[in-house]
């Protein structure tokens, strides 16, 4: 075996420092490229939470003009009774139609 001269060991430090400094850079470099891509990544979940609250809200929007069509048909169906004396088959339709509304909901 033979012993470790000056020269090894200066050629090994040299060796360790480059191959650290290699680590460094490549970590660097991953680090460049995250912080890069944070803010595509950021957009990406605000629209997709976005959407989400945009389908709910559709849906509860349609479920209100389905109440007001079905309220408004109904408060059409009194105003031709009191018009008129008759129309009961418009009141117990538009009572009906109510009480669908009002279970389904």
């Amino acid at each position: 075996m033979d012993k470790i001269t000056p020269e090894m060991l200066m050629t090994f430090l040299i060796v360790a420092a480059a191959l650290i400094g290699f680590v460094l850079l490549v970590w660097q470099l991953a680090d460049k490229i995250r912080a890069a891509r944070k803010p595509n990544d950021e957009l990406h979940r605000w629209q997709e939470s976005t959407e989400t609250k945009l389908k709910r809200d559709d849906e509860r929007i349609e479920s209100l003009e389905k109440g007001q069509s079905v309220m408004l048909r109904g408060m059409n169906a009194l105003i031709s009774h009191e018009l008129n004396g008759n129309s009961t088959d418009k009141l117990t339709k538009s009572q009906q139609e109510i009480m669908d509304y009002l279970i389904e909901r």
